[in-house]
């Protein structure tokens, strides 16, 4: 009986995560059709009206340093600030936007990227 209702548990686990993971995937980029919907005069306002999770400071990441922090912000692989430098880019400008949390992102460009990164691809 125990084990019975433990590979349950495992088999219902297992396919609550295939189906989060395929959303997932989904909602870790924007393209240039869904920046365009939003009607954003720029990528700061586009984004916060399709993924504003994405924006979210979540308080600081040790006890040391205090600071909150926010995901940093890539264009082709160069470091531009913190997404308040999405403000100064218009959605026109890019071809698409990609979410990377915090470890996937330190795989990608480095370390200290412990909110993650939003990178834009330029057209």
């Amino acid at each position: 009986m125990l084990s019975a209702l433990l590979l349950g548990c495992i088999v219902a686990g297992c396919a609550g995560r295939a189906h989060s993971s395929s959303d997932g995937a989904r909602s870790m980029s924007l393209t240039q059709e869904e920046l365009a919907a939003t009607n954003s005069g720029n990528l700061f306002d586009a984004i916060e009206k399709l993924r504003p999770e994405w924006l979210t400071s979540r308080g600081p990441t040790s006890v040391t340093d205090a600071t909150p922090t926010s995901p940093h912000v890539y264009m082709n692989g160069s470091f531009l600030g913190d997404v308040d430098y999405l403000r100064q880019v218009q959605w026109t400008d890019v071809s698409a936007v990609r979410y990377w949390e915090a470890g996937p992102a330190s795989a990608r460009f480095g370390m200290g990227h412990p909110r993650g990164v939003i990178e834009l691809i330029r057209k």
